[in-house]
């Protein structure tokens, strides 16, 4: 097998398509760091501008239509601008804008998730993934009395200081395997926050068990996806998440779900459901808001009652309660929008259907990979999953490690030159099929991925 040549460019038929967006990535650079609004936007050459959304595609503003397999990172599930969800979205943007008073459409809409949620029994929302784990850690210390928490190495659970720890780092940084380092990700975050955090590899039961039991007493909780999605695809191997179930509820600690990425997306139910598992708390987003602004967290009733103050503490209540607050929870127009998408999830055929296309796309992406004859390792689960780079077995974060992120970029921009867009240039994302997927769309998809995987093996 050849190697790519370093110095193909292989974004050059991205380039040739996108000339007004390069000239707008100047503008769009004097005003914000990288020209992006958030980080992960950001990518070589430079980012395209998207202006218009519907179904299964976008549309940049050169005019360049993509197939959309990115999908906002997670949250259209329906396809783009689905007509339902637009729909609740204008009636209750014309009857009643944000109020900060309560509104009847986000109980309504926290009603619909604690149908559909099996572990919660009470709920309280939020505006992103973020801040929906940052409140969810808080009331779990506030209700154990303690301060650390555990979390996969390799797990991204927010852009907060408590949940940037052990997201990426090098070999020697992380440290030893069965028992890392707790490494923060990125710059200015303190290093007391850090040593409030505990890293340990996902899918190691002896190594996970050794660590929690050592900070057993001073451990508020466990915070984890049910599958890491934050890495692009691992899946629970060998009963993990049961062990882990068991061994929380032994040593007291609060099993947090971070189902941001999973929630609504696994199935109505959302991971806990498919996999049969009742975390103490749960978080969620993305898929939540049906493309709008809306998380949350929930769990066990007793935990929850951490944020309503005791009554008969009137003159200090604030000071014996876990602060829960903002301006934008439960924006009626997301709750609109949620509502409507849950709907719409928990009465027709979205599961599936957007299951049957994933494997069909995930599967098809191995199958060309291997046709081509390059070292590819396609991951999934249900309508979400991810390419690797590499023929090594993916089980834990450090097995990501093998994969060729180079050649992962570079696959991913012959396919957006071809109008395909996989998800992003990081290995370490995933994509994912929605509602609007036909069989025809993965079947195009599959053969500019060949191209694409052609392309990067054989650059000439």
């Amino acid at each position: 097998m050849s190697q790519p040549d370093a110095e193909y460019d292989h974004a050059k038929r991205l380039r040739e398509r996108t000339t007004r967006s390069q000239e707008f990535h100047d503008r769009a650079k004097a005003v914000t760091p990288l020209g992006v609004e958030s980080n992960v936007r950001a990518f070589d050459p430079y980012p395209f501008y998207i202006e218009e959304a519907e179904g299964s595609y976008v549309t940049d503003m050169d005019g360049t239509e993509y197939l959309d397999f990115l999908l906002a990172l997670g949250p259209i599930i329906l396809g783009h601008s689905h007509p339902e969800v637009v729909e609740a979205v204008q009636e209750q943007a014309a009857t009643c804008d944000l109020t900060a008073t309560p509104q009847p459409i986000a109980f309504e809409y926290m009603e619909k998730v604690t149908e559909m949620t099996p572990s919660i029994e009470q709920v309280r929302l939020a505006n992103s993934g973020s801040e929906a784990t940052m409140h969810a850690i808080r009331v779990a210390r506030s209700y154990t009395g303690n301060d650390i928490i555990a979390k996969p190495e390799g797990g991204y659970a927010g852009a907060h200081d408590y949940a940037l720890q052990s997201v990426y780092a090098s070999e020697e940084a992380m440290g030893p395997e069965d028992e890392p380092n707790t490494v923060s990700y990125g710059t200015g975050i303190p290093d007391a926050v850090s040593e409030t955090v505990v890293a340990f590899p996902f899918n190691d039961k002896e190594a996970t068990e050794k660590i929690l039991r050592k900070h057993a007493d001073d451990m508020a909780a466990v915070i984890i996806e049910p599958v890491m999605f934050s890495c692009g695809c691992l899946k629970p191997r060998d009963g993990y998440h049961e062990f882990l179930r068991e061994l929380t509820e032994e040593l007291g600690i609060v099993l947090i779900w971070d189902e941001v990425m999973t929630g609504f997306r696994l199935g109505p139910q959302s991971a806990q459901g498919r996999f049969d598992i009742m975390p103490d708390m749960t978080t969620f987003a993305k898929v939540a808001g049906g493309g709008y602004q809306m998380a949350g967290f929930g769990g066990k009733k007793e935990i929850m009652q951490e944020i309503a103050p005791p009554e008969k503490d009137e003159a200090h209540k604030w000071n014996t309660a876990a602060f829960h607050g903002g301006t934008y929870n439960g924006h009626p127009v997301s709750a609109a929008a949620g509502l409507k998408t849950l709907e719409i999830l928990d009465e027709r055929d979205v599961y599936e259907h957007i299951e049957e296309m994933g494997d069909r796309l995930f599967t098809g992406l191995q199958e060309v990979a291997d046709d081509v004859g390059l070292d590819v390792n396609v991951q999934h689960i249900g309508s979400m999953g991810q390419v690797y780079m590499t023929d090594h077995d993916i089980h834990s974060y450090r097995d990501t490690w093998h994969s060729n992120e180079e050649q992962f970029a570079d696959w991913w921009l012959e396919a957006a030159g071809r109008g395909v867009l996989f998800g992003n240039p990081m290995q370490g994302e995933r994509f994912f099929t929605t509602y609007s997927t036909t069989e025809e769309q993965v079947d195009h998809a599959l053969e500019v991925a060949e191209a694409a995987f052609r392309a990067v093996d054989h650059p000439y």
